[in-house]
């Protein structure tokens, strides 16, 4: 465990919990801010400064897990002024002290940040071990994906096709490896795309050598020596070396319930980041705004500004505009803006080939999001000026 010792202050410090992309971007926002405030960064993992978004495409790439680190965290935590405590879990929160309850011991705070992130739903099929399906979602998890893919792998069978569930797809396939995507939807990325341009990508993944298997789902995982055989719910059969699981994120809120805060899809929080707790924020892939759960990355910069100006005693709120999301398939290039949940409307498709343009348009006819594919995608900043605020 590495600690790095910060000032005290009557207010009581400010507890991050998370390293992630959201941690660090908020703390380095509320330095510019206010720079003595004593900050306490707790983190699981080593707490090293990487972008967990190319953990997804780091193969195209050429990236050992090594060469994924920017910074170590003892060098990010001296920049920062803050005290660092890595390899430390949390086990509770108790709202009522304003403390912590860790591997460390307890750990006061005057204010506390979840930046706990969101974890990888893992599929486990029936007579299946869940130790035999990886996931990737943070640095420790490639360092252990990366090394078996050096050992000889061939075939990966990958279930789930979403957007990182894709991305995956087309890294592996970059690497020399064959693929096998299972996902029950009828087209890829079926919750951002309209049929037809899930098709297409469906396509471009296969022209590229990927067997693509929508519309269908693993019903059974059995273990053969160092591979594995899978057997759908068509009676199919798929022969792999290593299985892994991209089913979508689940945003992590143990904490929050520990808290007795409000969690729904997320820990619940309002235009300022605030819990139902008003000394707990939460922020990124854990939080649930009045927008819902964002899982990218410029809501995650926005929330930062803002929580940042709060803690240092401002009165900012969360606004964000429409945030296109660059899909990282290299096999088809995508850009995708998605209406909001439950929009009431029409998918308009225009184009030729795999450039396809589709604008949502609701019931008044006003573009309410979009998704572009392949040429396409150099229309988004233009359609994305179009679109209403994600929240106001």
């Amino acid at each position: 465990m590495t600690e790095m010792t910060g000032m005290t202050s009557s207010a009581g410090p400010i507890v991050v919990v998370g390293s992630g992309l959201g941690g660090y971007t908020l703390i380095r926002q509320l330095r510019q801010h206010d720079p003595a405030r004593p900050v306490v960064l707790v983190t699981a993992d080593g707490g090293e400064v990487y972008s967990k978004p190319l953990l997804s495409n780091a193969l195209a790439k050429h990236q050992t897990p090594e060469s994924m680190v920017q910074k170590s965290a003892e060098a990010k935590a001296a920049e920062l002024d803050v005290r660092l405590i890595n390899h430390c879990h949390v086990h509770a929160v108790d709202p009522d002290a304003r403390c912590l309850d860790t591997s460390a011991g307890e750990i006061p705070y005057g204010d506390l940040v979840l930046a706990t992130g969101a974890r990888q739903r893992v599929i486990v099929p029936a007579e299946a071990d869940a130790r035999w399906i990886d996931s990737v979602n943070n640095l420790d998890d490639y360092r252990r994906w990366y090394a078996k893919l050096e050992s000889g792998v061939s075939h990966v069978l990958l279930i789930g096709a979403g957007l990182i569930g894709c991305e995956f797809a087309d890294d592996l396939m970059h690497r020399g490896l064959r693929v096998t995507l299972v996902d029950p939807a009828d087209w890829p990325l079926a919750r951002l795309l309209p049929a037809a341009l899930g098709r297409t990508l469906a396509s471009a993944l296969a022209d590229n050598g990927a067997d693509v298997r929508t519309g269908r789902h693993v019903a059974q995982l059995v273990r053969h020596g160092r591979g594995f055989t899978a057997t759908l719910d068509d009676g199919s059969r798929v022969h792999a070396d290593l299985v892994l699981s991209a089913a979508g994120l689940v945003p992590e809120t143990a904490l929050a319930r520990s808290a007795g805060l409000v969690v729904d899809q997320g820990v619940r929080v309002d235009h300022r980041l605030r819990t139902s707790d008003p000394h707990i924020h939460a922020i990124g892939d854990c939080a649930q705004t009045p927008a819902g759960v964002q899982p990218y990355i410029l809501p995650l910069m926005a929330q930062a500004r803002v929580l940042a100006q709060v803690l240092a005693g401002g009165d900012a709120r969360l606004a964000m505009k429409a945030m296109p999301v660059v899909v990282k398939t290299t096999s088809l290039p995508l850009t995708v803006c998605p209406p909001a949940a439950g929009s009431a409307g029409r998918w308009e498709i225009d184009g030729h080939g795999r450039h396809l343009r589709a604008v949502f348009r609701g019931d008044d006819d006003a573009p309410l999001g979009f998704a572009l594919a392949g040429d396409s995608t150099a229309e988004r900043a233009e359609l994305g000026r179009q679109l209403p605020p994600l929240l106001a």
